[in-house]
Protein backbone atom coordinates (compact mmCIF):
# COMPACT_ATOMS: atom_id res chain seq x y z
CA UNK A 1 0.00 0.00 0.00
CA UNK A 2 1.37 3.42 -0.95
CA UNK A 3 1.89 6.20 1.60
CA UNK A 4 -1.13 8.05 0.17
CA UNK A 5 -3.35 4.97 0.32
CA UNK A 6 -2.42 3.96 3.86
CA UNK A 7 -2.92 7.43 5.33
CA UNK A 8 -6.17 7.92 3.45
CA UNK A 9 -7.34 4.79 5.30
CA UNK A 10 -5.89 5.41 8.78
CA UNK A 11 -6.07 9.23 8.79
CA UNK A 12 -8.42 9.82 11.72
CA UNK A 13 -6.88 7.06 13.86
CA UNK A 14 -3.39 8.33 13.07
CA UNK A 15 -4.31 11.87 14.08
CA UNK A 16 -5.71 10.63 17.41
CA UNK A 17 -2.63 8.49 18.01
CA UNK A 18 -0.27 11.44 17.43
CA UNK A 19 -2.08 13.49 20.04
CA UNK A 20 -1.40 10.83 22.69
CA UNK A 21 2.00 9.37 21.70
CA UNK A 22 5.10 10.19 23.73
CA UNK A 23 7.42 9.97 20.73
CA UNK A 24 5.35 12.64 18.94
CA UNK A 25 5.72 14.92 21.95
CA UNK A 26 9.49 14.34 21.85
CA UNK A 27 9.55 15.07 18.11
CA UNK A 28 7.67 18.35 18.59
CA UNK A 29 10.01 19.35 21.44
CA UNK A 30 12.99 18.55 19.19
CA UNK A 31 11.61 20.67 16.36
CA UNK A 32 10.79 23.56 18.70
CA UNK A 33 14.36 23.55 19.97
CA UNK A 34 15.69 23.55 16.40
CA UNK A 35 13.31 26.33 15.34
CA UNK A 36 14.51 28.52 18.19
CA UNK A 37 18.05 28.00 16.87
CA UNK A 38 16.87 29.29 13.48
CA UNK A 39 16.21 32.69 15.03
CA UNK A 40 13.17 34.93 14.86
CA UNK A 41 10.62 33.43 12.45
CA UNK A 42 8.04 36.19 12.82
CA UNK A 43 6.79 37.17 9.37
CA UNK A 44 8.98 34.61 7.60
CA UNK A 45 7.43 32.00 5.29
CA UNK A 46 7.48 28.34 6.35
CA UNK A 47 6.64 25.09 4.58
CA UNK A 48 5.60 21.83 6.24
CA UNK A 49 5.93 18.79 3.95
CA UNK A 50 4.08 15.62 4.95
CA UNK A 51 1.98 17.86 7.18
CA UNK A 52 -0.51 15.18 8.26
CA UNK A 53 -3.33 16.70 10.26
CA UNK A 54 -1.39 19.93 10.75
CA UNK A 55 0.34 19.65 14.12
CA UNK A 56 3.78 20.78 12.89
CA UNK A 57 2.34 23.48 10.62
CA UNK A 58 0.53 24.87 13.65
CA UNK A 59 3.77 24.74 15.61
CA UNK A 60 5.40 26.87 12.87
CA UNK A 61 2.54 29.35 12.98
CA UNK A 62 2.88 29.46 16.75
CA UNK A 63 6.48 30.60 16.30
CA UNK A 64 5.23 33.52 14.23
CA UNK A 65 6.05 32.18 10.77
CA UNK A 66 3.82 33.63 8.04
CA UNK A 67 2.63 32.53 5.62
CA UNK A 68 2.65 28.84 6.52
CA UNK A 69 1.79 26.21 3.91
CA UNK A 70 1.30 22.52 4.71
CA UNK A 71 1.34 19.84 2.02
CA UNK A 72 0.57 16.13 2.19
CA UNK A 73 0.07 13.38 -0.37
CA UNK A 74 -3.00 12.11 1.51
CA UNK A 75 -6.25 13.94 0.75
CA UNK A 76 -7.70 12.59 4.00
CA UNK A 77 -4.89 14.05 6.11
CA UNK A 78 -5.28 17.41 4.37
CA UNK A 79 -9.03 17.27 5.01
CA UNK A 80 -8.34 16.76 8.72
CA UNK A 81 -5.82 19.61 8.74
CA UNK A 82 -8.25 21.96 7.03
CA UNK A 83 -11.01 20.98 9.46
CA UNK A 84 -8.75 21.83 12.40
CA UNK A 85 -7.78 25.10 10.74
CA UNK A 86 -11.48 25.92 10.32
CA UNK A 87 -12.13 25.27 14.02
CA UNK A 88 -8.99 27.01 15.27
CA UNK A 89 -7.71 29.40 12.59
CA UNK A 90 -3.96 30.04 12.40
CA UNK A 91 -3.81 31.36 8.84
CA UNK A 92 -2.36 28.12 7.44
CA UNK A 93 -3.01 26.95 3.88
CA UNK A 94 -3.05 23.22 3.13
CA UNK A 95 -2.50 21.54 -0.23
CA UNK A 96 -2.57 17.98 -1.52
CA UNK A 97 0.76 17.28 -3.24
CA UNK A 98 3.33 14.54 -3.71
CA UNK A 99 6.60 15.64 -2.10
CA UNK A 100 8.64 14.10 -4.93
CA UNK A 101 6.74 16.23 -7.47
CA UNK A 102 6.21 19.33 -5.35
CA UNK A 103 6.03 22.51 -7.45
CA UNK A 104 7.75 25.69 -6.34
CA UNK A 105 5.32 27.33 -3.94
CA UNK A 106 7.65 30.09 -2.77
CA UNK A 107 11.04 30.76 -1.22
CA UNK A 108 10.68 29.63 2.37
CA UNK A 109 12.94 30.47 5.29
CA UNK A 110 12.37 27.07 6.85
CA UNK A 111 10.85 23.76 5.80
CA UNK A 112 9.91 20.88 8.08
CA UNK A 113 9.41 17.26 7.08
CA UNK A 114 8.35 14.84 9.79
CA UNK A 115 8.61 11.18 8.75
CA UNK A 116 8.62 11.96 5.03
CA UNK A 117 11.81 10.59 3.52
CA UNK A 118 11.40 7.09 4.98
CA UNK A 119 8.40 6.63 2.66
CA UNK A 120 10.55 6.88 -0.46
CA UNK A 121 10.66 3.40 -2.07
CA UNK A 122 13.81 4.18 -4.08
CA UNK A 123 16.87 6.41 -3.88
CA UNK A 124 15.64 8.33 -6.91
CA UNK A 125 12.35 9.18 -5.21
CA UNK A 126 14.13 10.15 -2.00
CA UNK A 127 16.50 12.40 -3.94
CA UNK A 128 13.52 13.98 -5.74
CA UNK A 129 11.88 14.75 -2.37
CA UNK A 130 15.00 16.52 -1.11
CA UNK A 131 15.42 18.37 -4.43
CA UNK A 132 11.81 19.61 -4.42
CA UNK A 133 12.20 20.98 -0.90
CA UNK A 134 15.56 22.57 -1.74
CA UNK A 135 13.88 24.32 -4.71
CA UNK A 136 11.29 25.78 -2.31
CA UNK A 137 13.83 27.16 0.16
CA UNK A 138 15.49 30.55 0.14
CA UNK A 139 19.27 30.38 -0.48
CA UNK A 140 19.86 30.56 3.28
CA UNK A 141 16.84 28.43 4.15
CA UNK A 142 16.87 25.43 6.49
CA UNK A 143 15.27 22.01 6.27
CA UNK A 144 14.44 20.30 9.57
CA UNK A 145 13.51 16.65 9.06
CA UNK A 146 12.44 14.08 11.64
CA UNK A 147 13.75 10.68 10.53
CA UNK A 148 13.06 7.30 12.16
CA UNK A 149 16.01 5.55 13.75
CA UNK A 150 16.92 1.98 12.94
CA UNK A 151 17.67 -0.67 15.55
CA UNK A 152 16.53 -3.89 17.20
CA UNK A 153 14.34 -1.97 19.66
CA UNK A 154 11.72 -1.75 16.91
CA UNK A 155 11.15 -5.49 17.19
CA UNK A 156 9.80 -5.10 20.72
CA UNK A 157 6.50 -3.63 21.89
CA UNK A 158 8.37 -0.66 23.31
CA UNK A 159 5.86 1.75 24.83
CA UNK A 160 8.23 4.72 24.89
CA UNK A 161 8.97 4.29 21.20
CA UNK A 162 5.27 4.19 20.41
CA UNK A 163 5.46 1.49 17.76
CA UNK A 164 6.71 -2.00 17.06
CA UNK A 165 7.98 -3.92 14.06
CA UNK A 166 5.57 -6.54 12.72
CA UNK A 167 7.65 -7.69 9.75
CA UNK A 168 10.82 -6.63 7.92
CA UNK A 169 10.38 -7.45 4.24
CA UNK A 170 13.69 -7.61 2.30
CA UNK A 171 13.96 -6.63 -1.34
CA UNK A 172 14.17 -3.51 -3.45
CA UNK A 173 16.62 -0.78 -2.51
CA UNK A 174 15.64 -0.78 1.18
CA UNK A 175 13.71 -3.22 3.39
CA UNK A 176 10.01 -2.55 3.85
CA UNK A 177 9.14 -2.15 7.52
CA UNK A 178 5.61 -3.29 8.36
CA UNK A 179 4.86 -1.60 11.67
CA UNK A 180 2.02 -0.82 14.03
CA UNK A 181 1.49 2.03 16.43
CA UNK A 182 0.89 0.86 19.99
CA UNK A 183 -2.56 2.38 20.18
CA UNK A 184 -5.89 0.76 21.07
CA UNK A 185 -6.60 -0.69 18.60
CA UNK A 186 -3.13 -0.81 16.97
CA UNK A 187 -2.74 1.28 13.81
CA UNK A 188 -0.80 -0.44 11.00
CA UNK A 189 1.61 1.43 8.74
CA UNK A 190 4.69 0.72 6.63
CA UNK A 191 7.81 2.56 5.51
CA UNK A 192 11.30 1.87 4.14
CA UNK A 193 14.36 1.33 6.32
CA UNK A 194 16.99 3.69 4.95
CA UNK A 195 20.29 4.28 6.71
CA UNK A 196 21.66 7.67 7.73
CA UNK A 197 24.20 7.58 4.91
CA UNK A 198 21.35 7.20 2.40
CA UNK A 199 19.60 10.32 3.69
CA UNK A 200 22.84 12.28 3.74
CA UNK A 201 23.70 11.30 0.18
CA UNK A 202 20.25 12.25 -1.12
CA UNK A 203 20.37 15.62 0.65
CA UNK A 204 23.80 16.48 -0.77
CA UNK A 205 22.84 15.36 -4.26
CA UNK A 206 19.81 17.64 -4.01
CA UNK A 207 22.03 20.65 -3.34
CA UNK A 208 22.29 20.88 0.45
CA UNK A 209 25.86 21.74 1.38
CA UNK A 210 25.59 21.41 5.16
CA UNK A 211 24.01 18.19 6.43
CA UNK A 212 24.16 17.16 10.08
CA UNK A 213 22.28 15.15 12.70
CA UNK A 214 20.94 16.09 16.11
CA UNK A 215 19.71 13.76 18.81
CA UNK A 216 16.11 13.82 19.93
CA UNK A 217 15.26 16.28 22.71
CA UNK A 218 12.73 15.30 25.34
CA UNK A 219 10.44 17.63 27.28
CA UNK A 220 10.60 18.14 31.05
CA UNK A 221 8.98 15.28 33.00
CA UNK A 222 5.43 15.74 34.19
CA UNK A 223 2.60 13.72 35.72
CA UNK A 224 1.95 11.91 32.46
CA UNK A 225 5.54 10.98 31.53
CA UNK A 226 8.01 11.09 34.41
CA UNK A 227 11.80 11.32 34.36
CA UNK A 228 12.24 7.54 34.34
CA UNK A 229 10.01 7.28 31.26
CA UNK A 230 12.07 9.80 29.30
CA UNK A 231 15.33 8.19 30.43
CA UNK A 232 14.02 4.92 29.01
CA UNK A 233 13.04 6.67 25.79
CA UNK A 234 16.48 8.23 25.37
CA UNK A 235 18.08 4.78 25.50
CA UNK A 236 16.21 3.87 22.31
CA UNK A 237 14.75 7.04 20.77
CA UNK A 238 12.24 6.68 17.96
CA UNK A 239 13.83 9.34 15.77
CA UNK A 240 16.63 11.79 15.06
CA UNK A 241 16.64 15.29 13.58
CA UNK A 242 18.33 15.86 10.20
CA UNK A 243 19.32 19.50 9.61
CA UNK A 244 20.10 20.56 6.04
CA UNK A 245 21.18 23.93 4.73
Amino acid sequence: MTEKAQYDVIGQRYARMKENAAFCVADSHTLLDALRACGDLRGKPALDVACGHGDIARLLAGRGASPVIGVDVSAEMVRLARALEHREPRGIRYLVADAAELPVLGRFAVATASYLFNYAPTRAVKRAMFAAIRANLAPDGTLLAIVPNTGPFLEEAHGAAGARLVERVPGGEAPLMRMEFLSDPPVPFAYYEWQRADYEQAAREAGFGNVRWQSTRTPPPDERWNAAFWEDYQRAPRSSLLICR
